[in-house]
């Protein structure tokens, strides 16, 4: 009977720390400068086309810069080292969430496009709320808007992938790994547990 009852505490204890590792926060993967995974769900941001990944945009002096590899550095400034929360508005033919996003407060495809490493799109009858904040981007010559760039959508069609453009899978983590692993072992210590406390 004792046996039995340190067991279950044991077992509850356990289980309550890996559902408490399960609750926090998933780390965030980045793609690009507007895609992104949080464990194993895909993001793109609302309303905003940053450079692709591989892109070379041109500065003022006429010099070639990566673009593509700034934008994701300026997304990871952006989002620190706060949670990222995100609200769905549709999903994309690639199976990705279409989401407005938050990290700390700050809208990410906003803080994305005011620092001019995001254009704004727009769908047909859409209004997008980004717009004023490219305009202001723009006048600064922030990012991008300080030399020449083509749009990304217009580099894509230039530059097709062999996958035809979908994005990479999110491969696991290292932590995703472990928690699956966990979980496998705390099923197989239950279900010896329980016959053997049962006795």
């Amino acid at each position: 009977m004792l046996l039995k009852a340190l067991l279950t505490i044991l077992l509850a204890f356990l289980l309550s720390g890996y559902a408490a590792a399960q609750r926090g926060p998933q780390p965030v993967r980045l793609s690009d400068g507007d895609s992104f995974a949080l464990g194993k769900e895909r993001y793109r941001l609302y309303g905003i086309d940053a450079p692709e990944l591989h892109q070379e945009c041109v500065d003022a002096k006429g010099h070639s810069w990566s673009c593509g590899t700034r934008a994701r550095t300026e997304l990871r400034r952006i989002i620190g080292t706060d949670p990222v929360e995100c609200r769905i508005v549709s999903i994309d033919r690639f199976g990705r969430n279409i989401a407005v996003c938050q990290a700390g407060g700050r809208d990410l495809a906003e803080e994305m496009v005011r620092a001019g490493y995001a254009t704004t799109i727009s769908r047909r009858g859409d209004t997008n709320p980004y717009h004023a904040v490219e305009a202001e981007a723009r006048a600064g010559k922030r990012g991008v808007w300080a030399g020449r760039f083509e749009n990304p959508s217009e580099w894509r069609r230039a530059n097709p992938r062999d996958d035809d453009g979908a994005p990479p899978p999110v491969t696991e983590t290292p932590r995703d790994w472990l928690v699956a692993k966990l979980s496998d072992v705390l099923r197989a210590v239950r279900d010896w547990l329980w016959p053997q406390a049962g006795r």
